[in-house]
């Protein structure tokens, strides 16, 4: 009698094992998506996870602050965690939890093209050169602990373009792809991407504005990487543009402290200012957007003929 009742529960348990199984199977089967909602959950699971690891670095490297002293180190200390921890967190849902190969995704080892690396570095310098020549304002140097200025660009141009380009255009963009269809994959990861960039304090037209570019430079990011076939080459102009714009010369309407050159324009015009959130979302650079995505249709026509 104990004999059987051991058997039975050996069983239940057996059952409870293959049901679990057959559920978790059922989840991360994402071709088999007829309503979109596993699409959506994986998605957003994906978000949560740069956001765990984003937070997990700060939280170290402010720890690590109270040991260090060197500003300039912890900066880069924060960017290294930022990527190494969303790396590893994202890398890991992807090969154990989706049981997906890194390449399906288009995180690969294919070499960013010298194609878009040139695109990389003529656009933000294209965009800087219109304010400069054309737009009044006033020219400083930030001379002030300028190795410290000199790392957060190179911090801003890495944690950004490593880890917002293999989430939005290599993990999710594919997810809803796969769901739906390229057009929609281009814009759905571009949308999420600008509304994410929303932060206090703009108005209605700041957001209108921010959106339209967002998903503009969210578009043109995703045609980088459909034209090559691999998030690496927009991973390459992300970074350029954040480290030559964000972190280089720091061009707004008040003089930026952050950036090692600081170009305080004169101007009430927000299509040229970019309203509250900068030049980014401003005219210029969402017509340098708008240029590299027919750049990189082209590129894409011409390699599949």
């Amino acid at each position: 009698m104990a004999r059987l009742k051991n058997t039975v529960k050996f069983d239940c348990a057996n059952l409870l094992i293959l049901k679990e199984a057959f559920m978790w199977n059922t989840f991360i089967a994402i071709e088999n998506d007829r309503f979109g909602f596993k699409t959506v959950l994986h998605c957003v699971i994906g978000i949560v996870l740069f956001i765990i690891a984003n937070i997990t670095a700060m939280v170290l490297s402010k720890a690590l602050s109270n040991i260090i002293s060197v500003n300039s180190i912890i900066i880069i200390i924060n960017c290294c965690f930022s990527i190494l921890f969303f790396l590893s967190l994202i890398l890991l849902y992807i090969r154990k939890g989706l049981r997906k190969r890194l390449d399906f995704f288009r995180i690969n080892n294919i070499k960013p093209s010298k194609l878009f690396i040139l695109i990389s570095i003529i656009l933000p310098c294209c965009v800087i050169a219109f304010y400069y020549y054309f737009i009044n304002g006033t020219l400083s140097v930030n001379n002030i602990k300028m190795h410290e200025k000199l790392c957060f660009a190179i911090s801003i141009g890495l944690s950004a373009g490593v880890c917002e380009e293999i989430l939005f255009r290599g993990y999710i963009m594919k997810l809803v792809e796969i769901r739906w269809n390229r057009k929609i994959a281009a814009f759905v990861p571009s949308a999420v991407f600008a509304l994410l960039h929303i932060s206090g304090g703009m108005s209605i037209i700041d957001i209108l504005q921010l959106l339209l570019a967002g998903i503009a430079v969210g578009v043109m990011f995703s045609s980088v990487t459909y034209a090559s076939d691999t998030v690496n080459n927009s991973i390459v102009v992300h970074g350029v543009w954040n480290f030559f714009i964000l972190g280089i010369t720091g061009i707004s309407v008040k003089s930026d402290s952050t950036a090692l050159l600081a170009y305080a324009i004169r101007s009430d015009n927000i299509w040229i200012t970019g309203g509250n959130f900068g030049i980014e979302s401003g005219l210029p650079a969402t017509i340098g957007y708008g240029i590299v995505i027919l750049l990189a249709v082209l590129v894409k026509y011409k390699r599949e003929k």
